[in-house]
């Protein structure tokens, strides 16, 4: 999979008061020691597909810093392989801080400094993809806009993907919706999904309308809307539309829920699964995810017995 490679921290403490300076919670670390860190970004998507029993192989590019190395630590803990991100010097590691106190996120603080890919490390991905190509079995495209995921890049992997009949999923911004083109299915979430439509599918109607529109905007065989806790809605090929209700649950943390989805997909797909099948697995997989705090995955285990549980007795 291509990807932008964070690196998330979560720092987890006690807010017993309020800072005499600002209006602000102080949040109290009693072990003094470093947030726990995740893979972010790209790396939560093959994050999931390594924790499902796939094989995860890492393109993408990040910094000569001490977030780029606990990344690699994080890739060899998750068994990910991550021989193919190059480093660049002057490249900032993506890394997203975030403070919590009683299960409730206080503040979060990113550094950052997003660029595109050099010229000579976008030529060495391709390189790399098209002597990886023949010993893969899906391509994912994760799009966070911190530089990495560049139009000319997934152009030239998703040529070569198509060429070997791949199937290619896109998890895009609305920044960047020329990435979309060719894809096997475009997994944008509601808001993204307007934003690139400049329509409102908010409602069923909007979207049995919107939704064929915005499929044939984007170029893409397939489109997969993520609507939260609502569930998703897929357009397949020729413009049918499908909407998904998904089981009701309480919701503590939609971080990386994207992610899980696109993995799930990506997977389903690659095993032969109808993009129906693939769509409804991804949308019990999401709302599984949703129940655990920060950047998370779904393991075997769970993704069977949510299954069990919404087959019903």
């Amino acid at each position: 999979m291509l990807g932008d490679l964070m690196l998330d921290e979560l720092v987890r403490g006690e807010a017993t008061r309020i800072s005499p300076e600002a209006p602000v919670p102080v949040v109290l670390i009693r072990d003094g020691r470093d947030g726990e860190g995740f893979l972010g970004g790209g790396g939560n998507v093959a994050a999931n597909v390594a924790a499902l029993g796939g094989r995860a192989v890492l393109f993408g590019a990040v910094g000569q810093d001490a977030s780029a190395q606990k990344l690699k630590d994080l890739f060899r803990q998750r068994g990910i392989d991550a021989r193919n991100v190059v480093e660049e010097a002057d490249r900032v590691t993506p890394r997203k801080v975030r403070i919590v106190a009683h299960q409730h996120q206080l503040v979060r603080v990113d550094f950052e400094h997003p660029r595109p890919l050099l010229p000579k490390s976008s030529d060495l991905l391709a390189r790399r993809f098209n002597r990886n190509v023949a010993s893969l079995d899906a391509l994912i495209i994760s799009d966070y806009l911190k530089g990495s995921v560049t139009s000319e890049l997934c152009t030239s992997l998703t040529n070569a993907a198509r060429r070997r009949k791949l199937p290619v999923l896109v998890d895009p911004k609305p920044e960047h919706p020329e990435i979309c083109r060719n894809a096997t299915v475009v997994t944008p979430n509601l808001r993204e999904a307007e934003h690139m439509a400049g329509l409102h599918l908010g409602d069923a109607l909007a979207r049995e309308a919107g939704g064929p529109a915005l499929l044939e905007k984007l170029g893409c065989e397939a489109l997969l809307i993520t609507r939260g806790g609502e569930g998703m809605t897929l357009v397949e090929p020729g413009g049918r539309v499908h909407d998904i209700a998904s089981i009701p649950r309480p919701v503590y943390d939609v971080t990386g829920a994207g992610d899980t989805v696109i993995a799930i997909m990506a997977l389903s797909l690659a095993g032969g699964a109808s993009l129906v099948e693939a769509a409804s697995l991804a949308n019990i997989a999401g709302g599984c995810v949703v129940l655990k705090f920060g950047t998370a995955v779904i393991t075997p285990e769970e993704l069977r017995d949510a299954l069990s549980a919404a087959a019903g007795p």
